[in-house]
């Protein structure tokens, strides 16, 4: 007598919503549950990355809109991302000297003497926030 209270529909019964990629997400849940070794294992490698870009960074959405300038603009994310740990493994000062010395087998394009002036600048900008910081302390 009620039915129709609970259900939302004159005739009884329900509607139950299945998204379109349903299939898909079973595949995974089970590739995952047969798998878990390996999944952990690119849990490990890669998905750090996109929780730095998006906790440390603060990156959880673009700016632009489209599929071109989107990709454009994470790509300028994820060099700098890939910049930031050559600078943490190496080091300014041996990136740069490496980058000078250098030898391709083609010419330089102009593109890759831009990048080695903006490592240089980054440089000179860390290196005087610390000779400051040093100063402050000392004074």
């Amino acid at each position: 007598m009620v039915k129709h209270l609970c259900t939302g529909r004159q005739k009884g019964g329900r509607e139950i919503d299945r998204s379109e990629y349903a299939g898909a997400v079973e595949i995974n849940n089970t590739n995952y549950k047969n798998n878990a070794a390996l999944y952990r294992k690119r849990q490990e490698i890669n998905e750090h990355i996109f929780g730095t870009i998006k906790r440390k960074w603060s990156y959880y959405y673009t700016d632009l809109k489209g599929l071109e300038k989107v990709n454009g603009e994470y790509n300028l994310i994820m060099l700098v991302y890939n910049m930031k740990r050559c600078f943490n493994i190496v080091g300014i000062e041996n990136l740069i000297a490496k980058i000078k010395k250098w030898q391709p087998e083609y010419p330089k394009p102009i593109l890759f003497a831009a990048i080695l002036n903006f490592i240089e600048a980054i440089y000179a900008m860390i290196y005087f926030a610390k000779k400051k910081s040093v100063v402050k302390l000392a004074a």
